[in-house]
């Protein structure tokens, strides 16, 4: 059983993590933990995860547990992608959890089609918990040199800013409201520092 838990408060999570930093393996882990719990997850992606990094977080659950995750390409335009995530969501048995793993391109202004979508999700899912992962942009004038994208329009639709960051040794610093929380990445996902 995975033991650490991330101190997400709000059903709306938006994670902007530096590159590398674990941003999908906090993910996974957060799917292992709702699985375990008996909920269902939904991962929508552009590509899915590393299959090494995936077997190492989730293979070790029942097969039937496993058939709980269910995943779907994020690929081409984002409102269907996202109608098609709110469809599953509303219509399977025990969805706790629904993932949009790097949601936004990589680099520059996230498009407004893309971030009126994800709203648009994150209204209709009710008390699902929607994780949103992306990258931090640069901000050559911040003391970490990263900024959070459109963290502003993000916190107004409704949405907890969390940052994902590489501290020395390896250590990974989740950096969100009010709260702060140290973690290394591991074979079964996360662990507290």
């Amino acid at each position: 059983m995975a033991s650490w838990r991330p101190a997400f408060q709000a059903t709306n999570v938006h994670l902007a993590s530096e590159a590398g930093a674990g941003a999908t393996s906090l993910a996974l882990h957060m799917a292992k933990l709702v699985l375990e719990d008996g909920g269902r997850v939904l991962w929508a992606a552009p590509e899915m995860p590393d299959p090494s990094r995936f077997s190492q977080v989730l293979g070790g659950l029942p097969p039937t547990v496993a058939t709980r995750f269910h995943a779907m390409n994020l690929v081409g335009r984002m409102d269907l992608v996202t109608n098609s995530l709110l469809q599953a969501a509303t219509s399977l048995p025990s969805v706790g959890l629904v993932v949009m793993d790097d949601w936004a391109p990589t680099t520059g202004r996230i498009p407004k089609a893309s971030f009126d979508a994800l709203s648009g999700l994150a209204s209709g899912l009710g008390d699902i918990t929607l994780l949103a992962t992306t990258k931090l942009g640069t901000d050559m004038e911040a003391e970490d040199g990263y900024r959070v994208r459109s963290e502003d329009r993000l916190i107004d639709a409704g949405f907890s800013s969390w940052t994902l960051t590489v501290q020395p040794k390896g250590v990974r610093r989740l950096e969100g409201p009010d709260m702060t929380q140290h973690v290394r990445v591991v074979d079964k996902g996360l662990d507290a520092v």
